[in-house]
């Protein structure tokens, strides 16, 4: 459902996009003109429209980032991705993603507060790391300024059976809402530590070439696949 409503708004902002460019021309051939038509043509061409088009475009901008791929764009996101997807990891996120307790987009669920719903803060905190990364103003490791709003776990965990279950929640679950006690107090580090995620280190090389090497048995195993579609084909052809 969502890729087609993504796939809607691309078609729908690219219709928008040029029917306001066939209008500014329009202004622009009327130029020196002010009648009720071309105030008309103004209020579509040069407010409404582009409003939409910027709305539009917002929209698909925080769908696409969704996923794991638009996270590992990123230099710096590669040390958290590659773990995360590295099944002998025992980090927080790396447990969720190889035991499939998120079904996709495990970046953004546990970081949904960057969304198109999420607060005006975390929208905030997201626009001073992209400008930071384009400016090349950060420094690595790069840490988090702030802390993890509980929110991201309990949207999955707070009426779950298995949360349920803990006596020690309960007692907690005011805290937790309110970010008084973090859920990584007592359920380990969430991502790899600080020496994984600063290059030249010995520990970010290892984790580097691990997924390097994680990937390139998958790879092979394909192309054996592929071998055997061939010749399966080849057999069939015979007959």
């Amino acid at each position: 459902m969502i890729e087609e409503t993504k796939d809607l708004v691309k078609i729908l902002t690219t219709v928008l996009v040029i029917i306001d460019f066939a209008l500014i021309i329009y202004l622009i051939r009327k130029r020196g003109i002010l009648d009720s038509k071309v105030k008309k043509v103004i209020l579509f061409g040069v407010i409404i429209i582009p409003f939409g088009v910027a709305f539009l475009a917002n929209y698909h901008v925080f769908e696409t980032s969704k996923t794991i791929g638009s996270c590992q764009n990123c230099h710096v996101m590669k040390p958290f991705t590659n773990d995360m997807q590295n099944p002998a990891s025992m980090t927080l996120a790396a447990r969720h993603y190889k035991n499939n307790w998120i079904a996709k987009d495990q970046c953004y669920a546990c970081h949904a507060d960057y969304g198109f719903n999420g607060t005006l803060k975390a929208k905030t905190d997201g626009y001073r790391h992209l400008m930071r990364y384009i400016t090349r103003t950060y420094h690595e490791p790069i840490r988090y300024r702030g802390g993890f709003n509980n929110q991201n776990c309990l949207n999955c965990h707070e009426n779950a059976s298995g949360y349920l279950a803990v006596e020690m929640h309960e007692p907690l679950r005011e805290d937790f809402k309110s970010n008084e006690t973090s859920c990584l107090n007592c359920h380990g580090r969430a991502h790899p530590k600080p020496s994984s995620r600063t290059p030249g280190h010995e520990d970010y090389q290892k984790l580097i070439s691990e997924f390097e090497l994680l990937k390139e048995p998958k790879n092979r195993v394909e192309e054996v696949a592929d071998f055997l579609l061939t010749l399966n084909d080849d057999e069939n052809e015979e007959f």
